[in-house]
């Protein structure tokens, strides 16, 4: 099983001196998920942590990151957009409105 792009949420150090770790995950296939529930409460043999975490976020979770902080400083107190979903499904459609032009255009 590999889980790609989680992010560690939390951890909790157990009686035993161990901890327990939360992952959050973007949605998942339902292969991947069945899998993990099929797994569940047995070992992993091992968890691959990034040396340098800066880089290892792709191109389009760092602009959706960029644009939530957008909408959190600005917009979200303007009252313009109930829920970042939603702004963040404008922000798309406009963008998306703009390259189709340039191809009518060109």
């Amino acid at each position: 099983m590999n889980l790609e792009n989680c992010i560690v949420d939390g951890f909790k150090t157990m009686k035993d001196g161990s901890l327990k770790i939360t992952l959050i995950t973007r949605e998942l296939p339902p292969e991947q998920l069945v899998e993990i529930i099929i797994n569940l409460n047995k070992e992993v043999e091992q968890i691959t942590v990034p040396n340098d975490t800066g880089e290892t976020k792709s191109k389009s979770t760092r602009l959706r990151n960029v644009l939530y902080r957008v909408y959190e400083s600005d917009l979200k107190k303007q009252g313009q957009f109930s829920t970042f979903e939603i702004y963040y499904a404008s922000v798309f459609e406009r963008l998306i409105d703009m390259y189709k032009e340039k191809i009518i255009n060109d």
